[in-house]
């Protein structure tokens, strides 16, 4: 019976002390080098206002934050042939109401258009992994993926940088 009361109280106790992992604001992070996307995301850092301190020195570091991204090129070029009629003024039934010119079809060909552009930008996947120096515990990790914009790495390295910021505040409550 003792020994079962022991091993009940030692289970008891590791889950008691057990916790999530957490990031304390204030800490020190290393950004390791990923061809120059290290440099958008130390500028995301600052710009979503992360509380976290960027070093340039591994060993002073309390995280280091590995990342990596890629670019996806289209298959092929997008070719846009818009042969609308821009400066057609002829109002039909269905948009006298609107105060709208466009037909049906030209709003139809001026949105495969945008849609043709947006995917002619490529997309970029990024990914990133903040790690405990002195465990190796992954403590947050967050992967996104921009498509359409024409700053797909700034924009990547920010929603990493928000969601980040959302994890650490988070523990704080």
């Amino acid at each position: 019976m003792n020994r079962f009361l022991a091993l009940l109280t030692f289970a008891t106790c590791t889950v008691c002390l057990a916790q999530a992992p957490q990031i304390k604001s204030g800490s020190t992070v290393y950004i390791e080098p990923m061809g120059g996307y290290e440099t958008d995301l130390a500028a995301a850092f600052t710009k979503k206002h992360v509380p976290l301190i960027v070093v340039a020195d591994k060993d002073k570091a309390d995280y280091i934050i590995r990342s990596t991204v890629s670019h996806a090129q289209p298959v092929q070029p997008a070719v846009v042939v818009n042969t609308s009629n821009v400066n057609n003024t002829t109002v039909n039934s269905a948009n006298v109401n609107t105060g709208n010119t466009d037909t049906w079809e030209q709003s139809k060909e001026r949105a495969a258009a945008r849609a043709a552009a947006r995917a002619a930008l490529g997309s970029t996947s990024a990914n990133i992994s903040v790690i405990d120096v002195h465990s190796s515990q992954v403590v947050f990790a967050y992967s996104v993926g921009k498509a359409g914009t024409t700053h797909q790495e700034q924009s990547a390295a920010e929603a990493c940088a928000k969601h980040l910021k959302e994890f650490i505040e988070k523990k704080k409550k």
